[in-house]
Parts: C-alpha cells; sequence; structure tokens
C-alpha cells in the first residue's frame, strides 16, 4: 500500500512538473511576441499551439485593422494564402484512399481540355506532378494572370498553356499557383461538388472548423476578420481592399483562424485521426509527408515543405498574400504543431516560428525577431539600392526617339493579355487591362526606356522597354520589376497591336 502510494505521489509530482515547466514556456512565447509586436510595428497577429493532441495555447494580439482597433482574437480570420496548398493536398488524398483517383494518373484522365506548353509535357503530366513543383515552370510563373485579375480559374488554366518551360520536365523545383488550382480542378471532375464545398463538407466540418471558408466573401459576413496592412518606410497603412485569390483557390483561398487551424493540426499529428475518425488513411498522410521533389538540402512533398532542423524532421508550409502572411509548422518527433498568422508583410512570422520552436524543444532560442528584422531592414535597402544604381547607369539628357503620342495603343501579350497606354495631360500612363491595379504613370528614363512607380505600392519600381519597327513605328515593350514580390514581368512580351 505504501509502495503505491509512493508511485502516485511520484506520478502526481512528475506532472505538475511537466505542466510548471510547459506553462514556462507558454509565458515566455507570450512575452516575446509581445515584444516582437512593437518592434515589427505588427498591427495584427494570431498564434497556436498544439502538443499531444490538445491545444496548449491559443491568443490573438493587436487589432484586426488599426481604423477600427478591434482586437485580435483566436477565432479571428485571416488569409492563410498557401497554407491551402495542404488542405488540396489532404482533400485529393481522401479521393485516393476511395479509390477515385490515383496520384499516377493523367490530368488529361479527369481534365481532357487541359494543356502546357509542350504537347509531350501534356500527356506525362500526373496528379502528383501538379502538386510537387516539378511541372518545369518556373517559380511564381504565371502568377500575374491570377493575382488582382478579373480571370476566372478556367480562363488563368487555359491561358497557361503559353507558359514557357525553364527546365525539363520533373528535373527541377518550380513553385506553381497555377498547377495547384488545376490538381484542385480534379475534385469537381470526380464529385457532385466544387473544390471549396468539397473542403467543407470532408474537411472543415469532420474537424468542427467551423469559422473557415475558402472566399473572401464569406470571411466578410462572419465579421471577425483581420485586414490586410503594408508598412512602408516605419508607418503601418490599411490596404484598400483585399487581394482576391479565389481564381486559384486550391492554391491559397482559405480563410482561418488559429483556434480553427488548430483542429487542422491535431488531424495532421494523428496521420489522419481525428476524434476517433480516420478522414484519410495514415499510408496518405505517409505519402504527403515524403520527400517527392528536391529543393536543394531540403524537400518538397505534397502539399508540404520538408527538412531537417535542429536534427528533427520539421513540415512546414507557409503562405503569403499582400497584407498577410501565415506559417503552419510541425514537428512529428515532439508530436507538436504550430500556426501563426498575421495582417501584414513582414519577416515577423518567421521569427516568431523559429524562437517558437526552440523553445519548444528545450533550445535556448536565439533572439530571432532582431535577426530577421535586421534582414528586412536590409532587403528594404537593396530595394534603394537598386534604384540608385539604375539611376547611376542611366544616360543624361536623352529624349524619345518619337512624340509621346506615337507609343500610345493597346499592347498584347499571347500568355497575359492586353495593356493599354495612353496619354494624359502631357504624360504616358500604363494600364494592364485584366488587372485594374497594375496601373501607372510613365516617367522618362532614357531614349525609349521609361521608369513606372506603381499607383499600388505593393509592387517596386519597374522599367518599361519600347522598341521600334524599321518603319520607325513602335513595335513592342517589354517590362521588368527586379524586386517583384511574385511576378515574372520578364516572361511577358506585349506587341503593338
Amino acid at each position: 500500500m505504501k509502495k503505491r502510494f509512493l508511485v502516485i505521489i511520484v506520478f502526481q509530482f512528475l506532472f505538475f512538473s511537466f505542466s510548471f515547466s510547459q506553462q514556462e514556456k507558454i509565458q515566455k512565447i507570450d512575452t516575446y511576441i509581445q515584444s516582437a509586436m512593437k518592434e515589427w510595428k505588427m498591427p495584427g497577429f494570431a498564434v497556436a499551439i498544439v502538443k499531444n493532441d490538445s491545444i496548449v495555447f491559443a491568443k490573438g494580439y493587436g487589432v484586426k485593422d488599426i481604423r477600427t482597433n478591434e482586437p485580435v482574437n483566436e477565432n479571428t480570420l485571416f488569409m492563410i494564402a498557401s497554407c491551402t496548398k495542404a488542405f488540396t493536398t489532404a482533400a485529393l488524398s481522401i479521393l485516393v484512399d476511395q479509390g477515385k483517383i490515383k496520384w499516377e494518373d493523367p490530368v488529361t484522365k479527369y481534365l481532357p481540355n487541359f494543356q502546357m506548353y509542350d504537347p509531350w509535357v501534356t500527356k506525362q503530366m500526373m496528379i502528383k506532378d501538379l502538386v510537387t513543383h516539378r511541372s518545369g515552370l518556373e517559380t511564381f510563373s504565371g502568377d500575374i494572370l491570377w493575382l488582382g485579375s478579373t480571370y476566372d480559374s478556367k480562363e488563368v488554366i487555359r491561358r497557361s498553356q503559353f507558359l514557357k518551360p525553364t527546365s525539363s520536365f520533373r528535373s527541377k523545383y518550380g513553385y506553381q499557383n497555377i498547377m495547384f488550382s488545376v490538381a484542385g480542378s480534379i475534385v469537381p471532375a470526380v464529385t457532385d461538388t466544387t473544390w471549396g464545398e468539397y473542403i467543407n463538407a470532408h474537411i472543415f466540418k469532420p474537424l468542427g472548423m467551423d469559422n473557415s471558408v475558402t472566399s473572401i466573401s464569406e470571411m466578410k459576413e462572419n465579421g471577425n476578420f483581420a485586414f490586410p496592412h503594408k508598412i512602408l518606410k516605419g508607418n503601418v497603412i490599411p490596404y484598400n481592399d483585399f487581394w482576391s485569390i479565389e481564381s486559384v483557390a486550391p492554391a491559397g483561398a482559405i480563410n482561418s483562424s488559429v483556434a480553427d487551424m488548430s483542429q487542422w493540426l491535431r488531424l495532421q499529428l494523428r496521420k489522419g485521426k481525428f476524434n476517433g475518425k480516420q478522414i484519410f488513411s495514415e499510408q496518405q498522410s505517409n505519402e504527403m509527408w515524403s520527400n517527392q521533389m528536391a529543393i536543394g538540402n531540403s524537400n518538397y512533398g505534397l502539399g508540404w515543405f520538408i527538412r531537417y532542423w535542429n536534427g528533427k524532421k520539421l513540415l512546414n508550409h507557409g503562405g503569403g498574400m499582400p497584407g498577410m502572411i501565415s506559417d503552419v509548422s510541425i514537428l512529428p518527433e515532439e508530436n507538436v504543431g504550430l500556426v501563426i498568422l498575421s495582417n501584414a508583410e513582414s519577416g515577423m512570422v518567421t521569427a516568431i516560428r523559429n524562437y517558437v520552436l526552440e523553445v519548444l524543444i528545450n533550445k535556448e532560442p536565439k533572439d530571432w525577431s532582431k535577426i530577421m528584422l535586421d534582414g528586412w531592414q536590409k532587403r528594404e535597402e537593396n530595394f534603394e539600392t537598386e534604384n540608385k544604381r539604375r539611376e547611376e547607369v542611366r544616360v543624361k539628357d536623352t529624349k524619345p526617339s518619337l512624340p509621346l503620342e506615337k507609343f500610345c495603343g493597346t499592347y498584347e501579350d499571347k500568355m497575359y493579355g492586353k495593356a493599354e497606354v495612353t496619354l494624359k495631360d502631357g504624360e504616358l500612363y500604363l494600364q494592364f487591362l485584366p488587372s485594374p491595379f497594375l496601373r501607372g504613370k510613365l516617367h522618362h528614363y532614357h531614349f525609349d526606356t521609361f521608369y513606372i512607380d506603381w499607383e499600388d505600392d505593393f509592387l517596386t519600381r519597374g522599367w518599361i522597354k519600347f522598341d521600334m519597327n524599321f518603319d520607325a513605328t513602335i513595335k513592342k515593350f517589354t517590362i521588368e520589376v527586379p524586386n517583384s514580390p511574385d511576378f515574372i514581368f520578364t516572361e511577358l512580351l506585349f506587341e503593338k497591336k
């Protein structure tokens, strides 16, 4: 009897020691986040931690919108952006479990109109290729087709056939949102529902993710949502509105909270099982978490980046949209998961992720906020350095070859669509017609090259070069934006109509 009593006492001591230790960690994390919020001038932030199938921390910081000052809480919705990709591969995994598709099936089996630039690649492309970034396309190639554009998903996918590959098929990693959108299009092809409805019915509802949605309009109806912000020269400024990603929804359209995403982490940590119900099989969980495409010293699985961090396997995916940065990370060996959501573009999310994970594995954490903040400031300085370099090599005292009205007209890129150059009050203006926000005044640089400072400062300064025909008429223009966050402007060639 005494021996049994002693065992109970020892067990209780160990339990309370562990709880106290965990509480100390949580307090340390909480204090650090509050300090980082001030350093980064972050408007709103939310964090949740799952350990051993339990939510041990879920908290909101700051405000949803600096104009209203309403506080963020654990149920506040944010755009999770590319963290959506793992939901798409989970949905496809459910269909694989049901025998409706196979990862190795050709895409054209379900989407007969699907086309890549190379007809051979079109025939060889498997579902697995779509979600492992090995299509041969460059990272972010074609993103200008959908971000902020008026094209719907079918038109984005149709136009992507004109994207020229930059590497041979399956030989090189190239991060692709459009290919993930194609993968999501397989869901309605083999079911009686849309991608969004399928995600809601087969993932959100079983997991109790009752606030999560797949459209901006639904998020606004909820009411408790964070608004996107930008930080310019130390000033926090709200965007005019959300930039939609719904034309490539399977790549990034989910809006969720840290409370809801905690349930998603529980599902992942339990290898597809949630509260006794198997959502997708352990076999498919292993498939999603397996190396599929090499990226230097790391790999990409099916909707997850995979690497070793402090000697431990780390599964991770980040997400980014104008005014929103997110991160979902899992350490399977520690049975721990972490989700971070924010409503401003900065490196704070990565800093907090690294700090939290080091605390959770009992490693003395680096001051990641300072490290990342220094790097972020250097990044901003590099933008200015490029502008100064361009000014130094500028040929002074030159003029355009022709009167400005000769540059005006409609131009078209076969892949993207049309752009228009007009003359207003003696100055040239450029408008990308499918993308209302892509517009700005053209300032003469030298000869027949101009630079543009976009009206929406999500994009950095760009340079536009006009070329002539032999009869001294404008033939075409090309454009480059050296520090563009997501768009590859150099893949565009606009010919005058």
